[in-house]
């Protein structure tokens, strides 16, 4: 193993990043919702299409980002991915148009896809092997840290929602610089003539199918609850923004449950694991949709939806690490590319449909969608017995 920042370190690290790129620049986007759509008059279709913009830019940059990491190393990569994510908040901060703001949530979605990966190959190299599948897992949580200081921005920002984004932006900045500091500047991984080719069937085998059609579902099934929970509570259940947003802080504090992926995994099947947290997501999307007005059927909601999905997209990067050994980025890569598939089409969709059947009925639709990827567990351990 070559010598390297601490394990801790290094997760605490990728947690800043992938917090302020995913819990601030991408879901900060719907914690947000209600007063962007007050100020702009804008339809749920509308909305839709710009949180499909932040997916689109996280499609591309997943595809970049395997390839890319092995040329220039995780602390460029990373970099990047954080500047992404600081400079769209900023644009979304002084947006004074919809098509700013769009132009901002687009910038900072492709941080979403630059940040991640890169740790999959630092912590291969430089994290002893019995504590990988637990850095990977508090690296994936880091979504729940971001929305948990989002949400008290948020809640003191008020109706100005774009002093909100600034103050995202600021934090933003600052982790990416922690980050910049931890990585190493040379490449952890192999040079690139040394990797396996990047292929369609390296990419997809048997091994590879059920991880990555899983991913695709499960993206698909959560993007609806993510994009929509907050503003669904305020117009359908009559809930207060600032109530609602409490709401994000009790998904965003169970998401931080991400962390016990390893352990999980370590005491139980994972196949049966992650069966049972898919049901879990699914009928937390579902128990929103018919009990909107009720705080506190919303607020179990919430945790039960932020803890099994973090928990399920922790599983996921440790299945990668281990189907895609020889490039866990390039693979971890293509598992965020099929998740951001999902969230990609889901958006738009659920708002068109929201807009003739209801955005109860969508969720409803979002959580069958989500169970579905319950039917493709994991068939192989997936972390070491010393683990």
């Amino acid at each position: 193993m070559a010598s390297g920042p601490s394990h801790f370190r290094l997760a605490s690290a990728g947690i800043g990043v992938v917090g302020a790129s995913f819990g601030m620049a991408r879901y900060g986007y719907g914690l947000l919702l209600p007063d962007i759509r007050a100020s702009y008059g804008l339809t749920s279709g509308a909305l839709g299409m710009i949180a499909a913009g932040s997916y689109l830019a996280y499609l591309a940059a997943s595809a970049a980002v395997g390839p890319l990491t092995a040329r220039v190393g995780a602390r460029c990569v990373v970099g990047l991915g954080g500047c992404c994510a600081t400079s769209g908040m900023l644009l979304a901060g002084l947006s004074g148009t919809p098509l700013v703001l769009a132009l901002g949530v687009l910038v900072g979605g492709a941080s979403c896809g630059l940040v991640f990966p890169p740790f999959s190959d630092a912590i291969e190299a430089l994290v002893a092997p019995t504590r990988r599948a637990r850095t990977l897992a508090a690296v994936s949580s880091g979504t729940g840290y971001g929305i948990a200081i989002a949400v008290p921005i948020a809640l003191v920002a008020g109706s100005a929602w774009r002093s909100a984004w600034l103050a995202f932006a600021a934090v933003s900045g600052l982790v990416t610089l922690w980050a910049a500091r931890v990585l190493p500047a040379a490449r952890t991984c192999a040079t690139p003539w040394d990797l396996p080719r990047i292929t369609r069937r390296w990419l997809v085998c048997p091994r590879s199918r059920p991880l990555l059609l899983g991913a695709l579902l499960i993206g698909l099934g959560s993007s609806v609850y993510l994009t929509f929970a907050v503003d669904y509570l305020v117009t359908e259940g009559s809930l207060p923004t600032s109530t609602s947003r409490l709401f994000l802080v009790l998904m965003g504090s169970a998401t931080l449950l991400g962390t016990l992926a390893g352990d999980l995994l370590r005491r139980f099947s994972p196949a049966a694991t992650f069966s049972v947290l898919t049901a879990m997501l699914a009928g937390s999307v579902e128990l929103l949709a018919v009990a909107p007005a009720s705080l506190g059927l919303a607020a179990f909601s919430g945790v039960l939806f932020g803890g099994s999905f973090s928990l399920i997209v922790a599983i996921q990067s440790i299945w990668t690490s281990r189907v895609f050994a020889e490039r866990p980025s390039a693979g971890l890569a293509a598992v965020m590319f099929m998740l951001g598939l999902g969230l990609l089409v889901g958006p738009p969709a659920a708002g068109l449909l929201a807009d003739r059947l209801g955005l109860g009925a969508v969720l409803l639709l979002a959580g069958g969608v989500a169970a579905i990827a319950g039917a493709l567990p994991p068939r192989e351990q997936l972390v070491p017995a010393a683990a």
